[in-house]
């Protein structure tokens, strides 16, 4: 039986121990990795598989103290009492569904910054510098919580943490995305399906619209790959494009345009479609 399966027949008040039980044994059977995101000297950790250790920084921007921690664990839970409340018992549906609980738990964008937040947490727990910046590597990504300040390396991780655990192979990305009018650094998740794989994107999601023209729902951006596609994707750095989209009630109609993705480069070169040295 695995674990969404488990969290719908269970009951409500043993969702949390059943969780805990799975956090724990996905932060024991973790690949150990220091930090992900903006490494030194330019270099990124571009794809990472699996359940990111709760030990482990993310580096989301070049300056030395930008990072925060994954320790992280309350959304999780939270998520957990989400489908079950709305009873989604199925991969697809937690995928799709995923977009709006993301939303929830950060809250759409605002005035503030990640790193004004970080700040703030710092000054206010402490008296001295030296307090302060031993603060500043306490951050973690809860502290973003309702904030509406994060962005597609927060989301990512997030999301990498919660397909994790409900036994979802999925690979948090960092890389570079072109939308026609302006391109730029990006994470996103690439999950395992039955027969390929597929990019997903919540932070560039779609529109689902219902028949008066108004905005229903959003859902991650949904883009497949074939087991080749995705090996030169994410070993060789291949460029990929795919037909961007939205939803008309339950149809899938194309925009017209397209939305390219690369692993491991923060920028796309759109003359050259060869491999990039990762």
């Amino acid at each position: 039986m695995d674990l969404l399966q488990k969290i719908m027949e269970c009951k409500e008040e043993d969702v949390d121990s059943i969780i805990e039980t799975a956090i724990n044994e996905a932060n024991s059977n973790a690949a150990k990795v220091e930090k992900l995101g903006f490494l030194n000297n330019g270099k990124s950790c571009s794809v990472f598989k699996g359940f990111i250790p709760l030990k482990t920084r993310i580096k989301y921007a070049n300056l030395n103290m930008e990072d925060y921690g994954m320790e992280s664990t309350d959304f999780i839970y939270e998520f957990a009492h989400f489908i079950k409340k709305y009873n989604i018992n199925n991969k697809a549906s937690l995928i799709h569904n995923l977009e709006y609980f993301v939303n929830s738990y950060f809250g759409f964008p605002g005035k503030v910054d990640r790193e004004t937040i970080f700040n703030e947490i710092a000054w206010q727990t402490t008296t001295t510098d030296e307090e302060y910046f031993k603060a500043l590597k306490n951050n973690k990504l809860g502290d973003l919580k309702g904030k509406g300040a994060a962005q597609c390396t927060e989301r990512g991780a997030l999301v990498q943490q919660v397909l994790s655990i409900f036994d979802t192979e999925s690979y948090y990305c960092m890389g570079c995305v072109d939308l026609n009018d302006k391109q730029e650094g990006h994470c996103f998740n690439i999950v395992k399906r039955k027969n390929d794989y597929a990019l997903l994107d919540y932070s560039i999601p779609i529109a689902s619209y219902k028949e008066n023209g108004s905005v229903q729902a959003y859902y991650p951006f949904v883009g497949a790959l074939t087991n080749e596609e995705f090996l030169d994707f994410v070993n060789n750095g291949v460029i990929k494009s795919f037909d961007d989209y939205y939803m008309n009630g339950k149809e899938y109609e194309k925009t017209g345009t397209q939305r390219m993705y690369i692993v491991g480069e923060y920028e796309i070169k759109k003359d050259n479609k060869s491999g990039i040295g990762l």
